[in-house]
């Protein structure tokens, strides 16, 4: 008796955190559905919110169903969940990279209502609450559908697209890069031919100014008239 008592109250529980779950997600969805870029997307969200709804009404029912009054409770797993799909979210860029994003933080949430919403209807069939089994039933399905159509969305072009914007992001940065290093050696290059032009010029301008005042020549041409003058006059004495 103790046992089928613990599992009834485990029970309970699971239909007042998974309540908490839902509503959190009603304030959640239609923020995924303004950001998606993509429209099938954008429908799919659309349509989990009346889902959603309807999901928490349910709940509403299962507990009355078992003579409990619907309590707040914080389900902090789908708080951590949201608030991580959120994070990751706000820092990606729109576009479909944001998309893919979004479905990964979906489908986390998807997959933990699976696990609870089969938890507990498992644990309303052991107990022989069958009209509660039967409204976890119909949400577990939905659930399952909402998985299937974001997998199918992300398969037919999100995934795909998203891998070719990464790519090309990529591919622009690493151009970019590229062009950048191009100019930059092209400039030191400049600059070094420069340098070179500058040092022959001053080299020849050096030269050019050492010529005149070196005298090489010109005390060459002296000495060379000064002798000629010399042997004229000793030729002309001889004479």
């Amino acid at each position: 008796m103790a046992t089928v008592e613990s599992l009834r109250t485990h029970l309970v529980d699971e239909l007042i955190d998974l309540r908490d779950a839902e509503e959190q997600l009603t304030k959640a969805l239609p923020k995924l559905a303004e950001s998606a870029t993509s429209k099938p997307l954008r429908t799919a969200f659309q349509k989990h919110l009346k889902e959603t709804r309807e999901h928490v009404t349910r709940l509403n029912k299962a507990l009355r169903d078992l003579g409990e009054t619907p309590e707040s409770k914080t389900c902090e797993a789908m708080q951590g969940i949201l608030e991580e799909g959120n994070a990751v979210m706000n820092k990606t860029p729109e576009g479909v990279l944001r998309d893919a994003v979004m479905i990964t933080g979906a489908q986390k949430v998807e997959h933990y209502e699976i696990a609870s919403y089969g938890t507990a209807r498992t644990y309303a069939r052991v107990l022989g609450k069958t009209t509660v089994a039967r409204l976890l039933e119909r949400t577990l399905k939905e659930e399952k559908a909402a998985d299937a159509t974001l997998t199918a969305i992300a398969e037919k072009s999100i995934n795909e697209e998203a891998a070719q914007e990464w790519q090309s992001q990529n591919e622009d940065g690493a151009l970019q890069r590229s062009a950048e290093w191009a100019g930059s050696t092209a400039a030191s290059a400049s600059r070094q031919i420069a340098k070179g032009v500058r040092r022959v010029a001053e080299a020849i301008g050096v030269a050019s100014e050492r010529s005149p005042k070196s005298g090489r020549t010109s005390r060459g041409s002296s000495y060379k008239r000064s002798s000629s003058k010399s042997r004229s006059r000793t030729s002309r004495k001889n004479r």
